[in-house]
């Protein structure tokens, strides 16, 4: 209790030392990471916290009013590192179900026709464990706009995606140029669906803007994913040899993003068993890499809006007898 008054009163006395514009805002920012802090039982990083701020340089114009050194690398950090350990909680996810495949096969006939359910099934839960990790480290990071923060989170997305599709170009893989027009149209309904979440959150309407978050960021994956199987197979084509044509027909595109996931038509008449396997033969990474990022990025763009946390009101002073 003494150490947490004793931050309180460093604190006001920062905050004092500010233009009158900018106390209110900062002393809930400040009071928010010191509850922060307190809660955790991290009564000496509090008081270091609180210290450093009464005793460093006070800002005497707006453009001066920068945020604490250590949010702006642990922003910086989390947006970069996210979309690569997205990337690496996608191989994780097929190096397991691989393995998981290779000892089911021998045991179980359907164990072929689990494994896009289980590859997104694993990349879905460690997404999931990403998005929680990075909702904690979003409530210490700099809070800005929605769209910066849109664009910050989408930005170092098409990094790793240029990245990744460089490495598979310089390897040789089939078919890297038209994985491009699918993932740049991504990236673009991305950025608008993370705006509206963190908007919204910043509203207050939290339950809304996970909402429309994740509903805009699916939106998003099923265009890209239609945009590359229209691209890549044709809509009619003749039958060779008594197969069925190597064609996809149009109608069923919503449920493409969902058959890469499944492998499933879930009772429809399309797509049929043929033109699953098509699709899935030619569109199966991308659906992944939109599976793993998706949780972390509305994730992060709801939790760095929400409005700081109040801390909790200490005890009030009793007077004292007379």
């Amino acid at each position: 209790m003494v150490t947490r008054r004793l931050a309180a009163l460093l604190l006001r006395t920062a905050v004092r030392r500010w233009p009158a514009a900018s106390r209110a805002e900062l002393g809930r920012e400040w009071a928010a990471e010191l509850h922060e802090l307190a809660r955790s039982g991290r009564r000496l990083a509090m008081l270091r916290f609180a210290a450093s701020l009464a005793t460093s340089r006070a800002a005497t114009s707006p453009v001066d009013r920068a945020v604490p050194r250590g949010r702006v690398w642990r922003t910086a950090g989390v947006l970069l590192f996210a979309p690569p350990a997205g990337l690496a909680a996608l191989v994780l996810a097929a190096t397991t179900t691989n393995l998981t495949d290779e000892w089911l096969a021998f045991r179980l006939s359907w164990a072929t026709a689990a494994l896009l359910p289980l590859w997104a099934g694993g990349t879905a839960l460690l997404g999931v464990l990403l998005a929680v990790a990075v909702v904690r480290c979003a409530r210490r990071t700099v809070r800005v706009g929605a769209l910066p923060t849109a664009l910050g989170v989408v930005l170092p997305i098409a990094a790793t995606a240029a990245v990744v599709l460089g490495l598979f170009a310089g390897r040789g893989e089939r078919g890297v140029a038209a994985m491009v027009p699918g993932v740049l149209l991504w990236l673009a309904l991305l950025v608008p669906a993370v705006w509206a979440a963190g908007a919204l959150a910043r509203r207050g309407r939290t339950r809304t803007a996970w909402l429309v978050g994740v509903l805009g960021a699916l939106v998003a994956a099923d265009a890209a994913v239609a945009l590359t199987v229209v691209a890549a197979i044709p809509a009619t084509a003749p039958a060779v040899a008594d197969l069925p044509p190597d064609a996809v027909d149009r109608v069923s595109a919503p449920l493409w993003l969902f058959t890469c996931w499944t492998d499933s038509s879930f009772g429809l008449p399309r797509p049929t068993a043929w033109e699953r396997f098509l699709i899935t033969d030619r569109v199966v990474v991308e659906p992944m890499f939109y599976l793993a990022c998706t949780p972390y990025a509305v994730a992060y763009a709801v939790a760095a809006a929400r409005p700081p946390r109040a801390p909790a009101p200490g005890p009030q002073p009793v007077a004292a007898p007379v």
